[in-house]
């Protein structure tokens, strides 16, 4: 298997529309980035490739300044390289400051033009070609241009701030058709990757290959994102996988994990001897977290590895605690209705016949038919942030200038409050943009029960019906890539899991050492902070600090008729009784997230309440949910104890006075420790253990860097000299 073929495996969006029509492609609003630096051999490793995530390449970004805010270095990396791809340079990163080790983590990054610093040195082995590099001009020309952004942690959020920002550059800038066909820029989205895989085998050369796709999507030629060496190299690529190999790769991969961890589970079907169809599997932590949170999954099925042109499932869920839940995953043969069938079927052997009580899917009709048969108590619908990212493919040619003011009218009347009211304003939106007669208008009004939130307010989610980062992209960022086989995808999944365990944990712990901060006087306000999790109760806030802008009419005996005091008309209903302690609200904001909506917490204000009813703070959203041991082992008490002390020192730096009172207590508190014995009865729990599950007592800091392996490798080694200790 030649180094070119490995680097070609990638995880990449699907394009079948679920409207049937073998001519209709969901075109990717994003491109593949880091895969394809790999994959043709760019130069420049650092080299932010690829279009903007939410900008048009055609809309003007306006430039950065001082003093504006991010709420990640990722956002702040993706604005400043749309800017610069509008401006005609590009953008990559230089210099950061911080480490894991480091209580923030990495705190600060350069983002620099592309011909910032030095001439790079001739390498060696390089002195054959010197001729050659000496009639181009170097690259990097010292410019000065740059963004500089430094992370801002407060008591509420995190977020990255701009320092400083020049944009001034010693060079000429690059014309915006230059821009788009430079080395930073090029890339071949999944739509043009099959269609050049089909083409190839119908006999057709490169020439003709290229000739063929400027003619369907009407560029004249050299206007393409990729070039004839891209197109050569990606299917000389391609050939040189053998899928049937790599199953059986991944089949040993799964054998040796459950040698090495009998809790492991997976399932897979064969279509022939050593040819592998269908596998699935999950980790014992999943397994047991399915026990507790299991209640609503969600099942991502839009990415497929395309090098071996199957698709990937994830099934994802959703804690006490707000974070990410990874439950198991799937490599199908295809994804045909069948084998999304005998997904479900091995999912629900993987947790022990356990149903979940709300899936969500891909907008996908297979999909449909399939939870239909194999889920039939279980409530289904598709996520609405995969419909929306569907929308440009639909509608932004058909729409042209009028799409942003579509979108805008579709997201509001995706969250009206009644279904009468969404079938209503659909129509008028239909008649306004003239879209009586479009197919997709059709099938997802077809199908509104199944995505409009009107319809599934009656349904619990728990906060999954519109979390948009959720994904398999966002998921494996930095584990699965272009240099991963079919073979390591099973180890590179477990080792995501991990980190995201060990993440979450860690969050987990800072909460708990974090004071809430009431908004209000009420005590049902501070009732709610000593039973749920930080995430639960800041929806419950949002809640309660909601309520107070209604009026409460008594229509008869424990029936109230709640209305925002700026409408005259409509409201919602809360019926309220004393006696049995039964509350509802017409809204079935309750039934939908676990948390009781604004209309019935402005009842129970008024009915003098002080106590919230026990039945309504669910034990899902209560902080002993929790998935991490409240234990007294070592590596729980070392995580907590670094975790305590970050906070400690982020705190205690702000000034000199209180870098004096902490340092004069901590002192006294050394003192102290080490005059108490070293030994107890938890000695039993310092044995070693050698898996990832060792190393919860290093806390990592999330970084965009391509130093993840390293990290984790940090991580290990750090656990190794605490065990040693």
């Amino acid at each position: 298997m030649t180094e070119t073929a490995s680097k070609n495996t990638c995880v990449t969006q699907k394009h079948q529309c679920p409207c049937g029509d073998d001519q209709c492609y969901i075109h990717e609003e994003v491109y593949e980035d880091e895969e394809l630096v790999e994959q043709f051999g760019l130069a420049d490793q650092s080299f932010l490739l690829g279009a903007p995530h939410s900008f048009s390449t055609t809309k003007s970004i306006p430039p950065p300044y001082i003093g504006q805010s991010f709420q990640s270095d990722d956002e702040a990396l993706e604005y400043y390289s749309n800017f610069a791809r509008n401006s005609g340079f590009l953008v990559r990163r230089e210099r950061s400051k911080g480490n894991p080790e480091h209580p923030l983590g990495v705190y600060k990054r350069e983002l620099v033009c592309h011909r910032a610093g030095p001439p790079l040195p001739i390498k060696s082995g390089e002195e054959k070609t010197s001729k050659r590099l000496r009639k181009k001009k170097p690259l990097r020309c010292k410019c000065d241009a740059q963004m500089v952004i430094k992370k801002n942690v407060t008591a509420s959020a995190t977020n990255w701030v701009v320092v400083n920002y020049n944009n001034v550059h010693n060079h000429e800038l690059l014309d915006r058709n230059d821009v788009q066909c430079s080395l930073g820029y090029r890339y071949i989205s999944a739509v043009d990757r099959d269609r050049i895989l089909s083409l190839a085998k119908g006999g057709c050369n490169v020439n003709l290959i290229l000739r063929a796709l400027e003619m369907e999507k009407g560029v004249k030629p050299g206007e393409l994102t990729f070039t004839e060496k891209d197109v050569k190299n990606f299917i000389q690529a391609s050939v040189s996988i053998n899928p049937e190999n790599e199953g059986s790769e991944l089949l040993k991969s799964c054998k040796f994990m459950k040698e090495k961890n009998p809790d492991f589970r997976y399932e897979f079907t064969s279509i022939e001897v050593n040819k592998l169809e269908h596998v699935a599997w999950s980790y014992v932590g999943s397994i047991r977290a399915y026990k507790v949170f299991g209640d609503v999954v969600l099942f991502d099925t839009s990415y497929c590895l395309h090098a071996y042109n199957r698709p990937v499932g994830v099934w994802f869920g959703i804690d006490n605690n707000g974070y990410i839940i990874f439950f198991g995953c799937v490599v199908l043969l295809d994804d045909k209705p069948e084998s999304y069938r005998w997904a479900l079927q091995a999912f629900l052997r993987l947790m022990d016949g356990r149903f979940p009580q709300t899936i969500l899917t891909d907008f996908c009709i297979g999909m449909k038919d399939a939870v239909m048969t194999e889920l039939p108590h279980t409530k289904h619908a598709f996520s609405l942030c995969h419909i929306m990212s569907n929308l440009p493919s639909w509608f932004s040619v058909t729409l042209g200038t009028q799409y942003e003011r579509f979108k805008s009218e579709f997201c509001r009347i995706c969250d009206v409050e009644s279904p009468e009211k969404f079938e209503h304003q659909w129509d008028q939106m239909v008649t306004e943009f003239g879209l009586n007669s479009d197919r997709h208008i059709t099938l997802l009004f077809g199908h509104r029960s199944y995505w409009a939130v009107p319809f599934l307010r009656s349904w619990f989610f728990g906060g999954l019906l519109s979390t948009g980062d959720l994904s398999i992209k966002s998921f494996f960022k930095g584990f699965v890539n272009s240099q991963t086989r079919l073979k390591d995808f099973v180890e590179q999944v477990g080792v995501a899991v991990d980190f995201q365990n060990q993440a979450g944990e860690e969050a987990t712990t800072r909460q708990s050492q974090q004071n809430f901060q009431m908004k209000t006087c009420l005590p049902i306000e501070e009732h709610a902070s000593t039973i749920l999790t930080h995430y639960a109760f800041e929806m419950f806030q949002k809640e309660i600090m909601s309520s107070t802008q209604y009026a409460v009419f008594e229509t008869s005996r424990d029936t109230y008729l709640v209305r925002h005091h700026l409408s005259s008309d409509g409201g919602h209903t809360v019926n309220c009784s004393s006696s049995n302690e039964e509350i509802s609200c017409s809204c079935k904001g309750f039934q939908c997230s676990g948390i009781l909506c604004r209309h019935v917490l402005r009842v129970l204000s008024l009915k003098n309440c002080f106590l919230l009813p026990e039945k309504y703070l669910i034990h899902r959203w209560r902080r002993e949910s929790s998935l991490f041991p409240k234990s007294s082992g070592y590596n729980y008490r070392s995580q907590a104890l670094r975790s305590l002390a970050s906070i400690i020192i982020q705190e205690s730096s702000i000034t000199k006075d209180r870098f004096d009172y902490v340092q004069w207590h901590l002192s006294r508190l050394l003192n102290h420790i080490r005059d108490m014995p070293v030994t107890d009865e938890a000695t039993l729990d310092l044995e070693l253990n050698s898996t990832l599950d060792a190393t919860v007592d290093v806390v990592p800091a999330r970084s965009v860097t391509r130093g993840r392996p390293r990290k984790l490798k940090g991580t290990i080694k750090a656990a190794k000299e605490m065990q040693s200790m």
